[in-house]
């Protein structure tokens, strides 16, 4: 291994530590970016109406005649196997979505969605003459297991109505309609209850509190940092999402509801999103889908509206492998149920597939070492003439089946897989509290002591040594300085891995380390092999 490739190495693992502190991040595309940008700016030449952020409005309660005697229930419940959805009268809203059959991070009781219950899926109606919010208005109700209807009459005629009902997964559908309301110019649905997140496990939690909205067809994405200090999504908008690490909550209108604006803004780690609705005319019909679950890739697939795209795959070029990792992955894991086992089956998969090619180069680099003595020889023949010495040099190669390229490639080759892997085991529900033995109870956070990251440093010593060429004396100084070269980076390399390591996910760790064990072995084997094959060469030799 020379010096170049040894930097490489290190700038690789800079870039993939890096990444990794940042965690992904999925840049807006260009055509976003330039589309946001175009309708950021109509925006500001048309008047729009304020975000509820902005201002609060309460029920013009003359207007619509409303009945002031209605009693407030916060304990309406809709539930089926996956969630339980509290609903309340005020205001016809969601007050709380249960995760029945997924534990908190304490492990100690169910997840509750919301981490605000001011009461989500709120909506407020602009009209040619009012602003009316029905946040703080207690609505007439009817409901049963499945189906749940918030209602305003007047006359014996309906004015408004919300239904919401649910069927046999994390989804709610919703149908919002009007009648006799006024010319409604547009109408907001305000997700601003928050969403539950992962603290404990991962200090970085908060990097993944994010909206990803599908707009223009693209994937647009805002932080919770940058929500922070105001954002907005302008244009053709078909889904919308609010996630965090493991959980998800999605707005997915149906294809006649025109959202076109989504403002945003935060309190602490809770993102505050207003969907904003066109609507222009004097009643209503909509419909929604909300998802309120887990990220869970053949959950969003099934949508088949490209909401798994949501989901953090890491680097675009990456994604196809990082999908194809998660699916192996559960394959095993519906075999073998044992997250880490699944993930050491992974590696030997890994391997045997680069078999082939890290067999033919772990074999090269044992070969360069032994045509050492001959390299020399040359060298020193064809001094003068480096178009012959190069001739020769290439001769020598072939004749004992070397490559130039040396032990290093089997390391490289690791990297697009080792990468793809790192989002698969770091963000996906699959992993969250995944254990596999003693002190590894979750394999998608770090290892808490330390053991299995210097385990992989071991292995990583052992496979840097037997790649290492030993020091003879027919070698000059230029051989000698790379042979101390490669000795620090032998003894320096490990520690270098161990201290990115340690925060990486433990499965990935477990990963790595795996393929070093099978590195090592098939090192050994072929050290075994290319000195029998030699010493059967010297006494063809001698014979001869």
């Amino acid at each position: 291994m020379d010096k170049k490739t040894i930097i490489a190495l290190i700038l690789i693992f800079v870039v993939f530590y890096l990444s990794s502190k940042f965690f992904w991040k999925q840049p807006v595309p260009p055509q976003t970016q330039q589309t946001v940008t175009e309708n950021t700016q109509k925006a500001t030449k048309q008047p729009v109406v304020p975000s509820p952020y902005e201002e609060e409005h309460e029920v013009d309660k003359t207007s619509l005649d409303l009945q002031s005697d209605i009693p407030l229930n916060n304990d309406i419940v809709l539930e089926n196997d996956d969630i339980r959805v509290i609903l309340t009268n005020r205001g016809g809203n969601i007050k709380q979505v249960v995760l029945k059959n997924i534990k908190n991070e304490a492990q100690d009781d169910v997840v509750g969605l919301f981490i605000k219950e001011k009461g989500m899926f709120n909506t407020v109606f602009y009209t040619s003459s009012d602003t009316i919010n029905f946040r703080k208005q207690n609505l007439e109700y009817t409901y049963d297991e499945f189906t749940a209807t918030f209602f305003i009459e007047k006359d014996g005629k309906r004015l408004f109505e919300k239904r919401y009902s649910i069927d046999n997964n994390y989804t709610v559908n919703v149908a919002i309609k009007t009648d006799d309301l006024g010319f409604i110019d547009a109408y907001d649905i305000q997700l601003d209850s928050g969403i539950y997140y992962d603290q404990l496990g991962d200090k970085r939690f908060s990097t993944y509190i994010d909206v990803v909205s599908f707009v223009d067809n693209n994937i647009n994405k805002i932080s919770l940092k940058k929500a922070a200090s105001g954002a907005s999504q302008y244009g053709n908008i078909t889904w919308t999402t609010l996630k965090s690490k493991y959980f998800m909550i999605a707005l997915i209108p149906e294809r006649t509801v025109k959202l076109r604006e989504i403002f945003l803004a935060s309190d602490n780690n809770a993102i505050l999103a207003n969907a904003k609705i066109e609507v222009g005319r004097n009643s209503i019909d909509h419909s929604f889908q909300f998802y309120c679950g887990p990220v869970d890739y053949d959950r969003l697939h099934a949508f088949n509206i490209g909401l798994e795209d949501a989901m953090n795959f890491g680097w675009k070029l990456l994604r196809p492998i990082s999908k194809l990792i998660l699916k192996l992955l559960k394959f095993i894991y519906s075999l073998i149920p044992n997250y880490g086992i699944a993930i050491i089956i992974l590696s030997i998969i890994i391997k045997f597939v680069f078999y082939p090619l890290t067999h033919k180069s772990f074999t090269s680099a044992q070969k360069m070492q032994q045509v050492q003595p001959h390299l020399k020889a040359l060298q020193a023949k064809y001094k003068g003439n480096p178009q012959k010495l190069q001739q020769e040099t290439m001769k020598l190669y072939k004749e004992h089946g070397v490559s130039p390229l040396g032990g290093c490639l089997p390391l490289l080759i690791q990297f697009p897989f080792l990468f793809a892997l790192y989002p698969v085991l770091q963000s996906t529900i699959e992993l969250r509290h995944a254990g596999f033995i003693f002190w590894l109870k979750d394999l998608s956070i770090p290892d808490p002591i330390y053991i299995l990251p210097i385990l992989m440093g071991i292995t990583m010593f052992f496979q840097q040594k037997l790649m290492s060429q030993k020091p003879s004396t027919n070698m000059d100084e230029k051989q000698l300085a790379q042979i101390k070269t490669q000795k620090f980076m032998m003894y320096g390399m490990p520690i270098f891995f161990v201290f990115i390591f340690k925060s990486l996910p433990a499965g990935l760790v477990l990963y790595w380390f795996t393929y070093n064990i099978l590195s090592v072995l098939e090192q050994l084997s072929i050290r075994k092999k290319t000195q029998a094959l030699s010493q059967e060469i010297i006494v063809d030799k001698k014979k001869k």
